[in-house]
């Protein structure tokens, strides 16, 4: 049977829902929307009425393409004051064998854990099973025992900020599915939790204002630390000396600066002043934002070095900043470890920045099977009631067409 999810993130001053399809164990992507929203500052909504807008207009703009409404959606809350409670919870089995409903019991107990006053869980992760004396990372059910134990990690996210995107969307009548936190949903679609089960791996997810930095230690999430700075100091820089709008010399950092190689000294941004024509070459841009980029990445260096004095470490790269060459190479350069961009291979969701909204299909989509959960972001009825109306359109536009054709072709006879 298919579904159809809607994951929806506030990333800085922009507001982003993913629509896909789960059928025959696959998702397939059907629409992304993305508006921008000035009620948003540092994570938290400041201004009610302008976030209400966007979100009004994200929604409408989803439920045009779709032909049928968002009813509830799978929440991604920023991993700020991210903290993470482990403890083992051991329950007898029902039936003398493990099943899902056995696991869903011991999550439910493990949820009543008390926490800080300040996080909220949003996210249990089930780190291992044991089974008649037997550790797996893998759920191995109908095992025949009497017992069984998991160890769970209790995921928290600022308890302020998720209130303040819950009750916003309660009053647009947006029911919440789930909620996870950003960055588990990066490393559960990204497969980075196998990756970091011999050696530390340093997750760094850049945006324009700020960048989350997360450990992955032994196959879990270890912890998260946001630093409030990313590309918007590097494109301002360009901005101002060559007075450019925001959105170019952001898209020139990104896509046109490198430190490997030769230098390109061909215009790749051209424009007039007056009688006056201008341009600008990957040197100047490498050249302007040097400074910038340094200061950035001797601040990322200082805040993984703990980290890296620890072990064998490795990097991933998500987020805008992924697509920034001379940012991967720096990194590269300083931190003397390996560093890797990371771009989701799905048709639809390609871009590095959106990993978190499709890994939130994973994560939902997980719990959904031990809980035994059936739900759609949408009334499926409806939807297939859309898709029959534009299909028997279709057929018939289609007959209007032959039968108008022979008409014409009739009339040119005579």
């Amino acid at each position: 049977m298919k579904q159809i999810y809607a994951s929806l993130q506030f990333c800085e001053d922009k507001i982003r829902l993913l629509i896909g399809e789960y059928y025959k164990t696959r998702f397939n992507i059907i629409k992304l929307e993305e508006v921008d929203c000035e009620g948003l500052k540092a994570f938290h909504i400041q201004n009610k009425e302008k976030t209400k807008e966007s979100l009004i207009a994200l929604f409408n703009n989803a439920t045009r393409g779709l032909g049928a409404a968002i009813e509830e959606v799978i929440l991604i809350i920023p991993s700020v004051d991210m903290k993470r409670y482990s403890l083992k919870v051991t329950a007898p089995t029902k039936n003398g064998y493990l099943t899902k409903e056995d696991i869903a019991t011991a999550l439910k107990t493990a949820m009543q854990n008390k926490v800080d006053n300040n996080v909220i869980v949003v996210t249990p992760s089930i780190t291992h099973y044991h089974t008649n004396g037997i550790s797996s990372r893998r759920f191995q059910e109908k095992e025949i025992c009497d017992n069984f134990s998991i160890e769970v990690d209790l995921l928290c996210a600022n308890k302020q900020i998720t209130f303040e995107y819950v009750s916003i969307l309660e009053e647009l009548n947006i029911k919440v599915m789930d909620i996870c936190l950003d960055s588990y949903a990066i490393c559960k679609e990204a497969a980075l939790f196998e990756r970091a089960i011999n050696q530390n791996l340093i997750l760094l997810d850049i945006n324009q204002n700020s960048t989350t930095l997360s450990l992955l230690y032994k196959g879990v999430l270890a912890g998260c630390d946001i630093i409030y700075d990313g590309l918007a100091n590097m494109s301002n820089v360009l901005a101002k000396k060559y007075a450019l709008s925001e959105n170019n010399a952001n898209r020139l950092v990104k896509y046109n600066s490198s430190l490997k190689g030769d230098i390109s000294l061909d215009a790749i941004y051209a424009w007039n002043e007056g009688d006056k024509a201008l341009s600008i070459n990957e040197k100047d841009v490498c050249e302007t934002i040097s400074d910038a980029l340094c200061a950035y990445v001797k601040k990322i260096a200082s805040s993984c070095e703990p980290i890296l004095n620890s072990g064998s470490t490795s990097m991933v790269v998500t987020g805008e900043g992924a697509s920034m060459n001379s940012l991967i190479e720096a990194l590269k350069q300083t931190l003397h470890i390996d560093v890797k961009p990371y771009f989701p291979d799905t048709i639809g969701v390609r871009d590095s920045q959106y990993a978190a909204l499709y890994g939130a299909f994973f994560v939902y989509r997980d719990m959904a099977l031990i809980k035994g959960e059936n739900k759609s972001s949408i009334d499926l009825f409806e939807l297939d009631n859309v898709i029959r109306r534009k299909s028997d359109d279709s057929e018939a536009e289609t007959l209007t067409s032959k039968i108008k054709s022979l008409f014409d072709i009739k009339k040119k006879e005579n």
